[in-house]
């Protein structure tokens, strides 16, 4: 049953050819993938020698006797060789044939296992062929030097190209260390060792430099250094490929020192060209500067004309006489043009400076451009100007300085009526989407130059000569205008068809903005001086005035007087304490600029006394100042000059409070 099995076991067998032979190699049995290797069937072969699966030449050789004596003689035999099907074709079969020897050590025949190779074969064949082409190709290629090292770095093998580029023979260099081709510098720093521990850890390595040849003389060299691994991981060697790349060197450095010249060569005309740049921009400068200082000049001159001349002819004249009330209104308005254009003087250098700051809160864009148009509304009249407004519906509010957005507004309708004819027209229209408000301000005026158009914005540059031009103002309006617009997150721009064809002017606000901190009070100049000052505003209230300007004081004082305030008037801060030594005022007006003590160390002695707290002090002064600069010196409130005398009271009234009686 046991030899039953293990013959079926054998028969179905399909990828080995299994049988048996004769002591003599006469085939005794074939299972099923003897049949299906060879194509032979049990019937055509069983009693046959097996010399017949041999090939002519193999046959001739005795291979098939030798294979069955040397089993005999060493137990078993194998080999691979070409074997035939029974078609005639041949494949590459491995044969392991083991002598039968029973109990007694008699020979009873042979066991005959057989393998296809044949794929494996012409596998192995192929490799060899592409080994061989590329050791062919390798030794062949002259551009490069390529190479094997051993774990160590000892050279094992060497080609064409390595012989041509580095002068060494085969025989020469074989078994030498690599670093035989570098500097001496490089071996003392152990580059080639850190170049072979680079390429373990890595894979490769690439490198450029200095090489040597076998004469000594040196190649610039690009050096790529690849680590070769077994199967199993194991370190097996290096590959090492050089090429000599002295002449891209070469023509790399000529290009390098050409292009440094070249760059040189730009960087100086460069420098050249920002020079006279610099001096043609000085020399617009100055012009700029010279004009603004000739507008300058003609700008405060002809208020101040006004002001000392009706200042000089009021003593001669008498409240009833004709003209009276007309000069002192001149006066006003004189005194608040020329104190109009100081503040843009000072505005622009508190933009220079980056110390103009905004207060943002809700604003109504409606009240607020109406309120700008009531205060140009007498100019326009007087010139006979029509002023057309027009507002969305849903104009709404937005978030702005309320004081400096109708400077801005106030600024472009002033513009309109100096720059409009008699019987012009000029429109307002404000409308809203959904991120921001427009408003924009037409005229049908002189227009603008083009080629002054992209300058319009600019500070100190009008389109006018100074000598020769028709309409005042100092040229800072309108680069007012953009910073401000700019500062609540805005633009403003300016169209005009030319000379004659009018101009617009068109402002947008993003409804919303980040909040800031300061402002100050935006006044137009006015058309006529206001109504008498209240009488008892400030009745009740005790003033301790300093200020070593005799003129400014009996100004301030004579205000507040008439006000209903009872004042003490005195001209220096070492006065103005020995006068609180008497009495404790509600109010201390005091100005910054004094001799022997300021306003500032007046301050600090006033705050340090205990029995003063109750007692406000503000600041009134030229120098310009914020909020926060006031309340860090201990002052309530702070004026600057100059101050109009109904805001001076406003402010007084305000910051004291009611009086108790």
């Amino acid at each position: 049953m046991v030899t039953n099995d293990l013959s079926l076991l054998v028969d179905t067998v399909q990828d080995y050819a299994m049988l048996l032979l004769s002591p003599e190699g006469d085939i005794l049995s074939w299972n099923r993938g003897a049949q299906l290797l060879t194509g032979y069937k049990p019937e055509d072969v069983i009693g046959k020698h097996f010399s017949l699966l041999y090939p002519p030449d193999s046959i001739a050789n005795g291979i098939p006797t030798a294979e069955l004596e040397i089993a005999t003689s060493e137990g078993r035999v194998e080999n691979e060789g070409w074997r035939k099907r029974k078609d005639g074709t041949l494949f590459w079969g491995n044969t392991v044939i083991t002598p039968l020897i029973d109990e007694e050590g008699v020979n009873r025949g042979f066991a005959k296992v057989t393998r296809d190779l044949t794929r494996r074969r012409e596998e192995e064949e192929k490799l060899r062929q592409s080994e061989e082409m590329f050791r062919l190709l390798v030794a062949a290629v002259k551009d490069y030097a390529i190479f094997l090292l051993d774990q160590d770095g000892r050279i094992a093998t060497w080609n064409s190209g390595a012989q041509r580029i580095k002068g060494y023979s085969p025989e020469e260099i074989i078994g030498k260390h690599f670093s035989v081709f570098y500097p001496e510098d490089d071996i003392r720093d152990r580059k080639p060792e850190r170049e072979l521990d680079v390429a373990k850890r890595f894979g490769s390595v690439e490198d450029e430099g200095w090489r040597l040849r076998k004469d000594g003389t040196r190649f610039w060299a690009n050096v790529v250094i690849t680590a070769v691994y077994d199967a199993s991981g194991k370190l097996r060697g290096f590959t090492k490929v050089t090429r000599d790349i002295t002449d891209r060197k070469r023509a790399e450095e000529m290009q390098r020192v050409l292009f440094e010249q070249r760059e040189a060569r730009f960087q100086a005309e460069e420098e050249r060209r920002r020079a006279e740049s610099s001096y043609r921009v000085a020399q617009e400068a100055n012009r700029a500067k010279d004009e603004f200082l000739m507008t300058l000049s003609h700008e405060l001159r002809t208020p101040m004309t006004a002001i000392l001349g009706w200042a000089r002819l009021l003593p001669t004249m008498k409240p009833s006489d004709q003209g009276f009330n007309d000069a002192i209104a001149a006066i006003a308005r004189s005194a608040q043009l020329q104190a109009r254009l100081i503040e843009d003087v000072l505005d622009v250098s508190r933009i220079g400076s980056g110390k103009l700051r905004l207060t943002l809160e809700t604003v109504d864009v409606k009240k607020l451009v109406n309120s700008s148009i009531d205060a140009v509304r007498p100019s326009a009249d007087a010139r006979n100007i029509t002023l057309d407004v027009s507002f969305a519906p849903t104009l709404g509010t937005t978030i702005a300085d309320p004081t400096r957005l109708q400077q801005v507004i106030w600024n472009l309708l002033s513009n309109a009526v100096k720059f409009t004819p008699k019987g012009g027209k000029i429109s307002v229209n404000a409308h809203r989407t959904t991120s921001h408000v427009q408003i924009t301000v037409s005229d049908t005026g002189e227009g603008i130059d083009p080629q002054f158009l992209p300058h319009i914005f600019e500070p100190f540059r009008q389109g006018e000569n100074p000598s020769t031009r028709v309409h005042g103002g100092l040229g800072l309006g309108l680069s007012i205008v953009r910073y401000l617009i700019e500062a609540h997150g805005g633009t403003v721009s300016a169209e005009s068809n030319g000379r004659g064809h009018g101009a617009t002017f068109t402002v947008t606000l993003p409804i919303g903005a980040l909040k800031v901190t300061d402002s100050k009070t935006f006044t137009p100049v006015l058309e006529d001086p206001r109504t008498p000052i209240i009488g008892d505003r400030l009745a009740g209230m005790d003033v301790l005035l300093v200020d070593d300007d005799r003129e400014s004081r009996e100004m301030v004082r004579a205000t507040l007087h008439q006000a209903g305030a009872n004042v003490i008037a005195v001209e220096s801060a070492a006065s103005a304490l020995a006068e609180l030594i008497q009495g404790r005022p509600d109010l201390i007006l005091t100005d910054i600029a004094m001799p022997m003590m300021d306003g500032y160390a007046l301050a600090r002695e006033i705050r340090s006394r205990r029995e003063l707290d109750a007692t406000k002090i503000v600041a009134l002064t030229a120098f310009p100042a914020g909020k926060g600069a006031a309340s860090d010196s201990g002052f309530d409130e702070y004026l600057t000059k100059p101050v109009d005398p109904f805001d001076l009271v406003d402010s007084v009234a305000r910051v004291v409070g009611p009086i108790k009686t």
